[in-house]
């Protein structure tokens, strides 16, 4: 998949505290701004999950407590 260089993590996670829906998950290669305990916490109720592109970089959503997968190259 190819990327424009980063996802805007802190609009995605006010989109899912205002409509609050029961699951989402976001795709994106990791490349995320540093996020505060506050935005993730806004979050609670919903299930949320991030799936990282295989050569993406999931730094940042460990730190922000994120739970993610990370894709692997397919057996060829």
């Amino acid at each position: 998949a190819d990327t424009t260089g980063g996802t805007s993590m802190s609009c995605v996670l006010n989109h899912v505290a205002r409509t609050k829906p029961r699951a989402a998950i976001v795709v994106t290669a990791g490349y995320i701004e540093a996020l505060s305990p506050q935005q993730v916490a806004a979050t609670d109720g919903t299930r949320l999950h991030v799936m990282v592109t295989r050569d993406g970089n999931a730094t940042l959503l460990q730190r922000a407590g994120l739970p993610y997968t990370q894709l692997s190259r397919l057996p060829s």
